[in-house]
């Protein structure tokens, strides 16, 4: 196949193009944030855990104090409830039954009152852990936050490189002869490699010397003579015969 001079050193530029792109789409898909927010995952879901944990205690407490403050209002009720009927009675018998209950009411409202304040010591120990879960799980969300706008910054970068390049590489392959342009893609989709530069004995494609006869074969070739490397079959530029 033919190719002039200007189209084989085209095929060079259309391979760096297509490496830098190859390149770009590597850089992308393995930024270092992508790394980050994947080791954060298990702290996020650490964190989550804590917190919903310290939520149920908490909630359990809060419940707990408002039944015991429910129970002591309740007793406080009757307690001044007996103390009117007690100020308003004229039987003595009714007036000792007022009294001893009383006395109890006075002994029940005591014990719900140190309840209620071990409950809120309690309560007071799962606010401060709720707190401290609330605090890490903020961090844990402000670090993605912060880590997933990096990586977008990040990713908006590339893609502007990105669409350079393939910008650059159609006006490239607009230029090319429409055979030259197939052979070098289904060369680049079949070997990984279109098109490489032969410089003095060493092809770029293989980074290996040619032996004599091979590199006698290809000097011995036209200028516009398509060569190819003997090792991985992509074409060979002969820039140092230019």
């Amino acid at each position: 196949m033919k190719a002039s001079p200007r189209q084989q050193r085209i095929l060079l530029d259309l391979q760096d193009l297509d490496n830098t792109l190859a390149r770009l789409r590597r850089k992308r898909t393995t930024l270092p944030e992508r790394a980050e927010l994947a080791g954060l995952s298990g702290d996020a879901a650490d964190a989550r855990t804590k917190f919903m944990a310290a939520q149920r205690e908490l909630d359990t407490q809060n419940a707990d104090l408002e039944r015991i403050e429910a129970d002591v209002a309740l007793v406080q009720q009757r307690r001044d409830r007996d103390e009117q009927l007690l100020a308003a009675s004229t039987s003595s018998k009714e007036a000792q039954a007022l009294q001893s209950e009383l006395e109890t009411l006075t002994r029940r409202k005591s014990e719900l009152e140190d309840r209620e304040l071990e409950l809120m010591e309690v309560q007071e120990r799962a606010l401060a852990a709720f707190a401290s879960a609330e605090q890490l799980l903020a961090g844990v969300d402000a670090r993605r936050t912060e880590i997933e706008a990096r990586l977008t910054s990040a990713e908006q970068r590339i893609d502007r490189e990105l669409a350079s390049n393939a910008e650059e590489r159609a006006g490239l392959a607009a230029e090319l002869q429409r055979d030259i342009l197939g052979l070098y893609e289904e060369l680049r989709a079949r070997i990984g490699i279109g098109a490489a530069r032969l410089r003095g004995n060493v092809s770029e494609a293989s980074n290996m010397a040619l032996a004599p006869a091979e590199l006698s074969d290809i000097r011995a070739a036209a200028p516009d003579e398509l060569v190819f490397c003997p090792g991985t079959g992509a074409i060979l530029v002969r820039v140092d015969e230019e």
